[in-house]
């Protein structure tokens, strides 16, 4: 039975796709949003009224004529209020406050206990209460405050119940992460895997439809988007690539299986190679600078390069596998590895080159920033209230 939706909704779904509209494609006049949305022009008007009148928007000057008045241009107000977003991996937690756009106003790192049975739920818990509340206390003042938090975990996420079903390289099973902090904080807090948090932060910087991000840490985990949707699965647990199996009789990995792709391409594949070629510093381990510290040491000792080399290469193979099987535009490799992407990517070029099917073999491959993660986990908290994009999901 179709279901009638009163003029009060209907005014809602407009103000949100407007908003939209204003937020992702400015500057951006009124009657080119009535042209791209197909709304009236008094109901684009009126509602970009709303919008300003909220400072949620600001007109930002005059824009080409193409014959008559010139269209006043309307931009997001940067500054009406701010986001928190937190990177939770293995060995530390990066923190920042943002504006509402994404630009980062305060960052920290903390370094976190990563042997096993110290970094527990209990732990967890308290250093988020701690960082997010650190961070608020940074934010300026603004006319909507914290919009909200939104934190990336490395494991099976399900969004939309705020609840942490697996996290593998941690062994913590079904945490009600936002159960456990909502009711110390008076503002929202969402939480994503994050590789979803890096692809969708991607797709807003490089606007690309189809897109593969691979979150390279302790860990792999990867994000995608198809038709400019982020795609989450039946489950909601979509782009577990790093627990795909490359070696049938291969490396234990955490999830219980053996020979999955993490096992070779990761920071822990990185340490045990480095290891089994000769004695490892004992300032190298796993921790929030192994890869920075590996890297200047491959400047010097052709272990370290030979090392890198080898996590490009099956880079390459897991990179390749999801190429042909989804066929995107591009492919962004982020997390801490990519602060040695110089070291490896010609290895992967050329296993793309081998392993990729016709057309799959010319999908490039790029580098995210070191903040491309934490950055879309800080984004949630927009997405989720003041836009509710439906297009943000499939």
């Amino acid at each position: 039975m179709a279901k009638t939706v009163d003029a009060a909704t209907m005014r809602q779904i407009n103000k949100r796709y407007v908003t939209e509209y204003i937020y992702t494609r400015a500057p951006i006049s009124r009657i080119d949003i009535s042209t791209m949305t197909g709304l009236n022009k008094a109901t684009v008007s009126s509602l970009v009224d709303e919008l300003i009148s909220e400072q949620f928007v600001v007109e930002t000057g005059y824009g080409t004529s193409n014959g008559g008045r010139k269209p006043v241009m309307l931009q997001f107000n940067a500054k009406a209020g701010y986001c928190i977003g937190v990177d939770v991996q293995i060995t530390h937690m990066k923190t920042v406050l943002t504006d509402i756009m994404g630009n980062i106003v305060y960052k920290r790192i903390r370094p976190m206990d990563a042997a096993p049975d110290h970094l527990t739920q209990a732990v967890l818990e308290e250093l988020l209460l701690d960082e997010i509340d650190r961070a608020a206390a940074q934010a300026p003042p603004s006319t909507h405050g914290i919009i909200g938090a939104g934190i990336a975990l490395p494991g099976i996420v399900n969004f939309k119940a705020g609840c942490a079903f697996y996290l593998p390289n941690i062994e913590i099973h079904n945490w009600d992460v936002v159960g456990a902090l909502s009711n110390v904080f008076s503002f929202p807090i969402f939480i994503d895997n994050d590789g979803n948090c890096g692809a969708w932060s991607e797709y807003r910087n490089r606007h690309v439809d189809n897109l593969v991000f691979v979150n390279v840490g302790i860990g792999i985990g990867t994000g995608i988007i198809v038709g400019g949707r982020l795609y989450r699965g039946a489950n909601g647990i979509a782009g577990e690539y790093g627990h795909t199996t490359i070696s049938a009789i291969g490396v234990p990995c955490a999830c219980g299986n053996y020979g999955c792709w993490e096992q070779y391409a990761s920071e822990q594949a990185l340490l045990r190679y480095l290891s089994e070629g000769e004695e490892v510093p004992e300032s190298l381990e796993l921790s929030p600078n192994l890869v920075a510290l590996a890297v200047e040491e491959a400047t010097q000792r052709a272990t370290y390069r030979r090392a890198f080399e080898t996590v490009g290469q099956y880079l390459g193979i897991g990179i390749a596998n999801i190429v042909n099987a989804l066929n995107p535009d591009l492919v962004v490799v982020g997390g801490t590895m990519a602060q040695g992407a110089h070291l490896f990517e010609s290895q992967i070029a050329a296993v793309l080159k081998h392993r990729a099917m016709s057309f799959n073999k010319q999908v490039p491959v790029a580098f995210a920033d070191e903040d491309t993660i934490v950055v879309g986990a800080a984004r949630m908290p927009v997405w989720n209230t003041i836009l509710q994009s439906p297009l943000s999901e499939t």
